[in-house]
């Protein structure tokens, strides 16, 4: 079980990345929920779940509950799969702390 991390996004200070070194999420027993520096605001609904070492996105995410995980856990890293709207990348998207 994934508990009591947060999830920093991979990209800081890439063009085109998220320059922002605080944590985007954080993990509360396999879900995840925006922490207060996410672009669209803190949640009290998680926007993803974490069931083994895939994620997917729950009814309170904004693009709804999808039946195919967007992110892969490997260690302490999300990658993003091929069914992540953003598409897939072999670089993590996301670090896990």
């Amino acid at each position: 079980m994934l508990n009591n991390l947060k999830i920093y996004n991979a990209h800081y200070g890439e063009a085109g990345g998220h320059h922002d070194i605080r944590p985007q999420y954080e993990v509360r027993n396999n879900a995840v929920y925006r922490t207060m520096y996410h672009p669209e605001g803190h949640s009290i609904l998680p926007d993803f779940r974490i069931m083994g070492d895939k994620v997917y996105t729950t009814e309170s995410h904004s693009a709804g509950m999808q039946s195919v995980p967007w992110f892969e856990v490997k260690g302490h890293e999300l990658h993003a799969t091929v069914h992540n709207p953003e598409g897939h990348s072999p670089m993590a998207k996301f670090h896990l702390r």
